[in-house]
């Protein structure tokens, strides 16, 4: 994916998922994610690749947890996880996402996710 934000879609269905995507990039990037923001932008999207585990300690919102695989097929998805909360699922990558992203795009596991 492109350092400029990118868009997500969902090929089953043609929703889009996210208009404005970020990876979290090195070590610094990946522990601190979406900590101590107060909100997210709708349609924001933060991308983690790997995943090796999610936490959402000192967040102050839920988030949509969406795992993906190699071929960026939906492999997972929780919704609506609350702060305080340790994820260990290992995945070729996680979006981090407002609560209700997953739904409003119909995810379901097995759909393909677009990068543009």
């Amino acid at each position: 994916m492109a350092d400029a934000p990118a868009t997500i879609t969902n090929e089953r269905n043609g929703k889009t998922l996210a208009t404005s995507v970020e990876d979290a990039k090195g070590m610094w990037g990946s522990f601190k994610g979406l900590m101590m923001k107060a909100e997210i932008p709708d349609q924001y999207g933060l991308v983690f690749r790997p995943a090796m585990g999610i936490h959402t300690c000192f967040m102050r919102f839920p988030i949509d947890l969406i795992y993906f695989d190699k071929q960026n097929r939906v492999t997972k998805v929780k919704p609506a996880v609350k702060p305080w909360r340790v994820d260990l699922t290992m995945a070729a990558g996680v979006i981090e996402m407002n609560p209700g992203s997953a739904a409003a795009a119909d995810l379901q596991p097995g759909d393909q996710l677009t990068f543009v």
